[in-house]
């Protein structure tokens, strides 16, 4: 056999073998392709279904939902694009005027919203089964019965890349600075610095981001 021909033989077993090779990985991946292509499907169902309802709801490319997405109210919700809903995710407003918009690439886990005015979420965020809200829906006054009682109302800002734990509360007037991690649990009332742990019942800031 010339040397020609052997090349040639070893050049057919290489292109073979990452043939298999490629097939092999097709196969690996096919189930979490599925699952992406899933994801996909039912997220356009929802926008379908949604705009058929008459909601004034937009999400970006590539949204995807692998739980359950509820909408409720008069308001706007816009979703960015690459977002993904897992779990039971609830972004209800309560007033014409209000608005939920969520930036790109963020996870929602079984977050619940609720809006009279405005809940913004920066980009790259990832939120747990949180609570998230702009109103406090019942006047702190002792006459909270009474139709005059004042109910406070005030925006809420989620900046980029933050992380809001489970059974976390984000109550009107507040902003999580950027990059920031909310733990489980905490209490947020107010302005918080970005690239801190806030843990607690009020939340603190007690704690820089690790360096490494």
């Amino acid at each position: 056999m010339t040397e020609a021909a052997v090349v040639a033989g070893q050049g057919c077993a290489a292109s073979a073998a990452a043939d298999s090779y490629a097939v092999l990985r097709q196969v690996r991946d096919r189930p979490s392709a599925m699952r992406y292509g899933m994801g996909l499907l039912k997220g356009w169902l929802y926008k379908f279904w949604f705009r058929m309802l008459g909601y004034r709801f937009t999400a970006g490319a590539r949204f995807r939902v692998y739980g359950k997405l509820r909408l409720n109210g008069p308001g706007q919700v816009i979703f960015g694009s690459d977002v993904i809903v897992y779990d039971y995710v609830t972004p209800w407003t309560h007033a014409p005027e209000a608005r939920i918009v969520i930036g790109d690439n963020v996870i929602l886990g079984g977050t619940r919203f609720g809006c009279v005015q405005e809940i913004t979420v920066g980009d790259n965020c990832i939120l747990a089964d949180a609570r998230i809200m702009d109103t406090d829906f019942h006047s702190v006054r002792a006459d909270r019965r009474s139709r005059e009682a004042p109910v406070r109302v005030a925006p809420v800002r989620i900046e980029e890349n933050v992380w809001v734990g489970a059974a976390a509360a984000i109550l009107p007037d507040t902003t999580i600075g950027k990059n920031s991690v909310v733990g489980f649990g905490a209490v947020c009332m107010g302005r918080y610095p970005p690239d801190k742990i806030i843990i607690g019942n009020p939340g603190r800031a007690v704690l820089p981001l690790p360096t490494a």
